[in-house]
């Protein structure tokens, strides 16, 4: 299996390393349709929904760390159950920055396409 995934990996490196090496600039996509005023209520819509997302995932993160914080203090002795809360808060600190990245993620591609940002003039 690790044979047939490192020749697929090599496979997809060598055909993006052709476009890099022969500097080929790729075309500019036509956006005119998501930035016409007819897309507007999609694009509040998308907008207050990773908003929305977002929020409750940080709420839920700050509440998930404070249990596993009070199930850790309350453990004692108790070896299984202090790995157990210590498990979930790396779990739940994984998740916060899986959901930052994605932010990230998100953000910059819509820069990069240029639908959020600074316009020129």
């Amino acid at each position: 299996m690790k044979k047939i995934l490192s020749i697929i990996t090599s496979i997809f490196a060598s055909l993006f390393m052709a476009s890099v090496a022969f500097a080929q600039a790729l075309p500019q996509p036509d956006l005119s349709v998501w930035q016409s005023d007819k897309m507007k209520p999609v694009r509040d819509f998308a907008n207050i929904a990773i908003g929305v997302i977002f929020g409750i995932a940080v709420l839920y993160s700050v509440i998930m760390i404070a249990w596993y914080g009070i199930k850790l203090q309350s453990a004692g002795g108790d070896l299984i159950k202090s790995q157990e809360a210590k498990h979930g808060l790396k779990a739940t600190i994984v998740g916060v920055g899986i959901t930052f990245g994605a932010i990230f993620i998100i953000g910059l591609i819509l820069y990069v396409l240029g639908l959020i940002g600074i316009k020129g003039a």
